[in-house]
């Protein structure tokens, strides 16, 4: 029996478990047990980017004949499953720093035993159960001191935070700390990053003077600093690079990422998961890079516990402005929310307008799919965003747009 994290104790479910003492355990735990065992553990964390790198990572040692094991959470286009035990000696794990059980309040990626740690970012996320950004650095911390000298975390220096942590860990930590990112003191320097088409052409060097040059299917910087952690890990662990640049400039993305849902009559519908601030922004950017020249629609529904919250509400005044057209969902409020620390939609849709962003603020999937079918026109590209199903808003959309 294994109980998710999604449900808390006092669930009918769970008193019945316990009524009828069955045997339960976890999802990380039985991860670690059942796909991570005594492989070599590349696990991916970090507020943003998870599972694209993971994911790459993935089809990379998939595509080099390595028959890994891996858990990605989402759809990965180049794989068969999202969750798969291989005869390979690598595992790759997408370690999320939420719960793992309502009787296990550590991150899950405490369970997945690193020998090699990719850490994205660190950002204030999850402020659910997180009260603080400190909070949030104080397990990626205690994560990184934990691991033997064998280890090795890969790190992306670019952000602020993330700086500082890697600086303390360096001092403190028994394993190794190597850093990418556009910084040129990053053992690998991202120096270059082209447009060509909807690819794009990166190059890099490392700090013993080799060039890495590389292309990429998907857009975005990002993704250009996500397939240089691929690059990264694949060299630290001796693996041949010249097949890992064409196993990722083959990559085809994962669902729900930057995914093309409709593409007739010269208007454009896609699908992605950000829903962080920092995501909405780099999301938009994608686009702006990928669909040059066309006018670009923002319509974003605050779902998660995180996106919901008033805390976010000035940073997504700035992360919309990469759009053309915002058009904005209403919130209603959950038994966990409190109206003071509840996002207040139609402020900030006052406020993005406030920038010279044109902005809508709808109650319903249904009504947005409506004014939408009403105001796109060809050469539009409508990026939606949310980390849930939006009401079905994408399946409305379409229907309208082909009738």
């Amino acid at each position: 029996m294994v109980i998710g994290n999604a449900v808390s104790y006092g669930h009918p479910e769970v008193e019945q478990v316990e009524q009828q003492q069955l045997p339960y355990s976890f999802f990380p735990k039985l991860l670690r047990e059942l796909i991570i065992r005594d492989r070599h553990s590349v696990v991916v964390a970090g507020t943003h980017g998870k599972s694209t790198t993971a994911a790459m990572m993935a089809t990379v040692l998939a595509k080099l004949g390595d028959d890994p094991s891996y858990f990605i959470g989402g759809v990965v286009r180049d794989l068969p499953a999202s969750l798969w035990r291989g005869a390979g000696s690598v595992s790759v794990v997408e370690g999320d720093e939420y719960d793992s059980a309502f009787f296990a309040k550590v991150p899950k990626f405490s369970f997945y035993a690193a020998t090699t740690l990719v850490i994205t970012s660190i950002e204030y996320d999850h402020a659910d159960i997180y009260p603080s950004l400190e909070s949030i650095n104080a397990v990626f911390t205690k994560e990184v001191l934990a691991l033997p000298a064998q280890s090795c975390v890969l790190c992306c220096s670019d952000q602020e935070n993330l700086q500082t942590l890697i600086a303390q860990w360096r001092a403190q930590a028994r394993c190794r700390i190597v850093t990418y990112g556009r910084s040129p003191a990053s053992e690998y320097h991202l120096e270059e990053v082209k447009s060509v088409g909807e690819a794009q052409e990166m190059r890099a060097t490392t700090l013993d003077g080799r060039v890495l040059s590389w292309k990429l299917g998907v857009p975005g910087a990002h993704n250009a600093l996500n397939s240089l952690a691929v690059l990264a890990v694949a060299d630290l662990l001796k693996l041949d690079v010249p097949k890992v640049k064409t196993a990722l400039a083959g990559f085809l993305g994962v669902k729900r990422r930057q995914e093309v849902r409709f593409d007739e009559r010269g208007i454009t519908v896609v699908e992605d998961f950000a829903h962080h601030p920092t995501a909405v922004r780099e999301t938009l950017a994608a686009m702006r890079q990928r669909y040059a020249g066309r006018r670009l629609w923002a319509v974003f529904e605050p779902r998660s516990n995180t996106s919901r919250k008033k805390v976010f509400q000035v940073p997504y005044v700035d992360a919309f402005q990469g759009a053309d057209m915002v058009v904005l969902c209403q919130v209603s409020a959950r038994s966990n929310d409190t109206s003071s620390d509840l996002i207040d939609v139609g402020d900030l849709g006052k406020s993005i307008m406030a920038q010279g962003t044109p902005c809508l603020v709808l109650a319903t999937a249904q009504q947005i799919a409506e004014q939408l079918a009403k105001d796109v026109t060809r050469g539009d590209v409508v990026l939606v965003m949310s980390n849930g199903s939006f009401g079905g808003l994408i399946d409305l959309l379409i229907q309208k747009l082909k009738s």
